[in-house]
């Protein structure tokens, strides 16, 4: 991503009478290590995620418990890319499979 951004701003700079200014991640991200840091923080794909975060009770925008329940309602739980509090990177696959086993994990033990 990193090396798509750069390579851009070059092409840009090849165009600069047609551009007026970069719109993000804009001009104050000028380093290799503050674009690293605002993809990382930014960039989320194709997959949206983080609608539905997890987190304490004292955290105002966590929708779910540590259980996957829905706070404010009954029998109802969200096991998706949705829970994550941050974008958990680029390709999120495999930390939706990991949220998917211990969603089933805590499911079958609270059935018992």
């Amino acid at each position: 991503m990193v090396d798509g951004i750069e390579f851009f701003r070059g092409v840009n700079r090849e165009l600069k009478h047609l551009i007026k200014r970069e719109a993000f991640p804009g001009d104050e991200v000028a380093t290799r290590e503050q674009l690293r840091t605002w993809v990382r923080d930014h960039a989320w794909g194709h997959h949206a995620s983080c609608t539905c975060r997890m987190g304490p009770d004292g955290d105002p925008n966590a929708v779910l418990d540590s259980r996957f329940r829905v706070r404010g309602t009954r029998n109802l739980r969200v096991v998706d890319a949705s829970v994550f509090p941050k974008i958990p990177g680029y390709f999120i696959v495999l930390p939706v499979y990991i949220v998917s086993e211990k969603a089933a994990e805590v499911i079958l033990e609270d059935a018992r």
